[in-house]
């Protein structure tokens, strides 16, 4: 039996491989429809909603509305927008993900374009999630056997642009960027950074290599694509979160596990409600992420990626 936060190999990628089909099952390769986009949106929020009581359901209809909205981004109508009172507000982080991550490659990882479509088309208070959007393409595109292995998988386009220099941490790229923007960057690069390791003690490892303002937001994204990719054990990982590692990684970790059951809660409300943790310490973190997922519902809206009151 597994133990601490180790996932057998064989399980690891048979999650990865279903992570990836559910959200390219979610993608249409082809222009829509303002109000097809509208319709399947609700409708994939809808089915989570009726499974609530299922972090796996939620998480894979979180998977195929990014999948859709990808799509919304790639292939472009001017009467596409996420800002649509008909969509779902459930739906706003998850599809300005998947917009995001698309647009940086429509604007060819050009800053200026990129801020001009998240003040355009986002929904209100929703923008920094089409910033850490950005982030994820930032290391599917940085030079290296991902980007090979993506390349492989088809997840670059044939005649993709380079991404940015990687010099100090893309930090030419960076500087066109906000202090707000580039933590939300860089949480989407290290939600990449857990897909392309093959253990989150490795991704942890490589995270702590990154430039110290850095680390915190790479660790948070990496807990969180942990937690969506292994929802199925989510109970244990939570109990086992309290990592020995220096300094900020294990609060940074503990938050991005937390965020992502806030996340979950989000989309299908309700599903703290029936999540069950497994010991003291996952029953703190929960009532911890049932405290955010309270204040979201006071606030009207969910924060990107951070939470009111974080793990210490």
């Amino acid at each position: 039996m597994a133990k601490g936060l180790d996932i057998p190999l064989l399980a690891l990628a048979r999650r990865r491989i279903f992570g990836v089909k559910t959200v390219s099952s979610g993608a249409v390769n082809r222009t829509i429809p303002q109000d097809e986009f509208v319709s399947v949106c609700q409708r994939y929020q809808q089915e989570a909603q009726a499974k609530c009581h299922s972090m796996p359901e939620v998480v894979k209809g979180l998977w195929r509305c990014e999948g859709f909205s990808t799509t919304f981004g790639k292939f472009r109508l001017p009467e596409n927008t996420l800002h649509d009172e008909r969509l779902p507000r459930e739906c706003y982080g998850i599809t300005h993900v998947g917009y995001g991550a698309a647009s940086t490659e429509h604007a060819r990882f050009a800053a200026g374009k990129l801020h001009e479509i998240a003040s355009r088309y986002s929904a209100p208070h929703s923008e920094g999630f089409v910033y850490e959007g950005m982030g994820s393409i930032l290391r599917i595109y940085e030079p290296g056997i991902f980007k090979f292995m993506c390349g492989v998988l088809g997840l670059i386009p044939l005649g993709a642009p380079p991404g940015p220099d990687k010099t100090g941490f893309f930090a030419s790229w960076f500087a066109d960027f906000d202090a707000e923007q580039q933590r939300l960057i860089t949480h989407g690069y290290g939600r990449l950074v857990a897909f392309s390791n093959i253990s989150v003690y490795k991704a942890i490892e490589e995270a702590m290599t990154l430039p110290s303002a850095r680390v915190y937001p790479c660790v948070q994204g990496i807990a969180f694509a942990f937690a969506m990719m292994n929802h199925e054990e989510m109970p244990r990982l939570l109990e086992n979160s309290a990592i020995p590692y220096p300094g900020e990684i294990r609060p940074a970790f503990q938050t991005g596990l937390v965020y992502g059951l806030v996340f979950c809660d989000w989309f299908a409300p309700g599903f703290l409600s029936h999540f069950r943790p497994n010991g003291p310490l996952g029953e703190k973190l929960t009532d911890l992420a049932r405290d955010e997922a309270a204040r979201n519902l006071r606030r009207g809206h969910i924060l990107p990626f951070a939470l009111e009151n974080p793990v210490q």
